[in-house]
């Protein structure tokens, strides 16, 4: 009986060892679970915490700084070919309308000897050469005569009436034109000079003022028709305000008291196109100089 209880015994304790090598095989100490375990839950954690979330799949990326030196001269290129681009069709369009003029009866009639678009960068070489001082008439008599045979001082007769019979014969065209020539007088910054054309805007700036602020050249003007008078004007005044804008208005040359009025008669003025167009211009810029005037 002893026997059997003995053999009992012993299957028990053999059992229950059995059981505490099964509970620590797979529990460490302090009841923690074994990794088996352990990863089965971090991996139902990971996946409720990316829920939602999208999974990329891996791509070997540019450090950011070369990434943008190769975007920034991808586009420095693609605006150098577009500014190519431009330049060039601006020139093709100015020599293509010299191309026409060179077919005029009255322009052949002047026997000038070469074709009218060498002969206009001549005439802009010589007058770039000698600018005129566009203000302090009030102090100075002989700047007031300068001023007034300024441009039959610079430009020889054969010169002034090549200028005066384009005006007369091509008015139909006149705004596309002064489009034009104002686009390309002031695409030295983006278009490279050739041969000192076009002018520099120190040079565009003078003649600008001159023409709206001296006698002489105001004086020029009011001889002109109304259109072309109204357009001059206008342009004029967008590069005085491009040179303030540059910080290059070195005659101190106010336009403010010609924008509202300026804006008025060209609304009015049934014959230019666009004519709303360059009034709301003129009143951008006088806006422009109000609310820096408030600033300062």
């Amino acid at each position: 009986m002893r026997g059997n209880r003995g053999l009992l015994l012993l299957i028990i304790a053999l059992i229950a060892g059995g059981l505490m090598v099964f509970y620590f095989s797979y529990y460490g100490k302090k009841g923690e679970k074994q990794p088996a375990f352990q990863e089965a839950e971090d991996l139902k954690e990971r996946a409720e915490e990316a829920e939602g979330v999208v999974i990329e799949s891996p791509i070997i990326q540019a450090p950011q700084e070369k990434l943008e030196a190769v975007l920034g001269e991808e586009v420095g290129k693609r605006e150098m070919i577009e500014v190519e681009d431009e330049c060039q069709k601006m020139e093709r369009d100015l020599k293509e309308f010299f191309a026409y003029l060179d077919k005029k009866d009255y322009i052949r009639e002047l026997r000038i000897r070469e074709d009218t678009f060498t002969h206009f960068k001549k005439i802009v070489r010589v007058l770039s050469l000698n600018p005129p001082v566009p203000a302090g008439e009030g102090f100075n008599y002989d700047m007031i005569i300068k001023n007034i045979y300024h441009f039959y001082r610079v430009l020889g007769l054969k010169d002034l009436m090549l200028i005066k019979l384009i005006v007369k014969n091509e008015t139909d065209t006149m705004e596309i034109n002064l489009a034009l020539f104002y686009r390309w007088l002031m695409s030295g910054d983006k278009c490279n000079q050739k041969e000192g054309l076009p002018p520099t805007i120190d040079t565009l700036y003078r003649y600008a003022g001159y023409l709206i602020n001296s006698i002489g050249g105001r004086a020029y003007l009011f001889r002109r028709e109304t259109r072309l008078r109204l357009l001059i004007n206008y342009y004029c005044i967008l590069i005085i305000h491009e040179a303030d804008k540059k910080k290059i208005n070195n005659f101190g040359i106010d336009i403010t008291p010609f924008l509202e009025p300026l804006a008025e008669d060209i609304e009015n003025y049934q014959l230019l196109y666009f004519r709303k167009e360059y009034a709301g211009k003129l009143i951008d810029i006088k806006n422009y100089y109000l609310k820096k005037r408030k600033i300062s």
